[in-house]
């Protein structure tokens, strides 16, 4: 009766497995298929947590990109040890691996702790392969009343498979629609430069052309200077391979040094630079550096869609845990019908196309940031009365200024 149901069981995760494999084939964003496999692994082994290592084989490293149990992003890219790790054992070997007290073998990466949160009492790690290349390490971890076994082993397998060849798709995927963008996007600076660059060759221009040519061949070339960093700060931020560098900070100081940045630039465009933070701000976790891009890009562009005499307002609150964040200008404002798609790669208001230079990939990067972070960002906007971009970012772990 026993081998019955252990039979009736076992048919069951596989049925569940094949509808599942049919839902991750049909995935193409990377960061929604990861927490799918994640979900589904923790599921069909009958675990409290799953986790996914990927393997860059270029850098030869191995790191932390999705778990059950993250609501945010923030420990994408984290390194794990190679040689010090299960899951750097799993990788090197191309093995599966039962661990049933993780915290007395010698491979365990004790770090993984406080990128997970919980406490490895048992573990379950598969390679993660597609045609023989490496992907990384799926792992499910406190097997709920009981051991893993081999049946959970041999299920899991069955979903690593899987999800290896769907992980591949979306980064191919992911890979071909960034560079086509890019590729696209590109074109324009290059025909400016490539006629440019004939005009100067021929003899038919004077002195004072030729400055103007030069002129638009550098400003060109910045336009693509700038556009390929942005460009290549969003593919490795959508990737995970650009990993946030954790720590708690006073939100305050930050505003207030966003604020100084740009006041002597205010000041060149007569521009009123208002400043409405209360003196008593939490502290908040995050990564600092990646924040204050985002605010500096916003910042930024209020200075360059604004007019002489304009005003601009760096304004902060916190209240229930989270902290809200607004920028608001009085420049050209965006349209109701442009508004949706100003998140977009690459995509740029048509208006401001000939106004202002930019490369339409700020607002994509400032918002993967914040999403990222567990926040938020919102727009509300009227032509040639400002725009407000408002951020809310959670404050989980928080702690008032007056109390330290």
């Amino acid at each position: 009766m026993k081998k019955k149901n252990d039979r009736s069981t076992l048919l069951n995760s596989y049925q569940n497995l094949i509808d599942i494999s049919r839902d991750l084939a049909s995935e193409l964003d990377l960061n929604i298929l990861l927490s799918k496999i994640v979900k589904a692994a923790s599921e069909i082994s009958d675990s409290e947590e799953a986790s996914i290592l990927m393997f860059d084989p270029a850098k030869n490293t191995l790191y932390f990109q999705a778990a059950t149990n993250l609501d945010t992003q923030l420990n994408r890219g984290v390194i794990v040890p190679l040689e010090e790790s299960i899951a750097g054992w799993i990788v090197q070997n191309q093995q599966p691996v039962i661990v049933d007290d993780p915290q007395k073998d010698k491979r365990h990466f004790d770090s993984i702790q406080n990128i997970t949160n919980i406490k490895v009492n048992s573990l379950l790690g598969i390679p993660l392969l597609s045609k023989g290349k490496m992907i990384g390490v799926l792992e499910v971890i406190n097997k709920r009343g009981g051991k893993f076994t081999k049946k959970d082993q041999d299920v899991l397998m069955a979903l690593g498979a899987q999800a290896a060849v769907a992980i591949e798709n979306s980064r191919l995927f992911l890979q071909s629609d960034l560079i086509g963008e890019f590729v696209h996007q590109i074109r324009t600076p290059l025909s400016a430069l490539n006629a440019a660059a004939h005009l100067l060759k021929s003899n038919r221009v004077d002195e004072g052309q030729k400055k103007k040519m030069i002129d638009i061949m550098e400003a060109e070339i910045e336009a693509l200077s700038e556009m390929s960093s942005s460009f290549l700060d969003l593919a490795r931020l959508q990737s995970g391979r650009k990993p946030y560098h954790v720590s708690q900070f006073n939100i305050r100081e930050l505003l207030v040094e966003c604020y100084d940045i740009f006041y002597s630039d205010t000041q060149e465009h007569a521009i009123k630079f208002n400043l409405d933070i209360p003196e008593t701000m939490p502290r908040m976790l995050g990564d600092r550096k990646q924040l204050k891009q985002a605010l500096i890009n916003l910042v930024n562009n209020a200075i360059k869609f604004n007019h002489e005499g304009g005003e601009i307002t760096l304004r902060a609150t916190a209240k229930e845990k989270k902290v809200f964040i607004a920028i608001s200008d009085t420049g050209l404002g965006i349209p109701k019908d442009e508004q949706p798609k100003i998140f977009r790669k690459f995509y740029r208001v048509r208006s401001h196309r000939d106004q202002v230079p930019g490369t339409g990939l700020g607002l994509a990067v400032v918002k993967q940031i914040i999403v990222d972070h567990g926040g938020e960002i919102s727009l509300t906007s009227e032509v040639n009365v400002g725009s407000t971009f408002t951020i809310t970012l959670p404050l989980d772990k928080w702690q008032d200024e007056s109390a330290i």
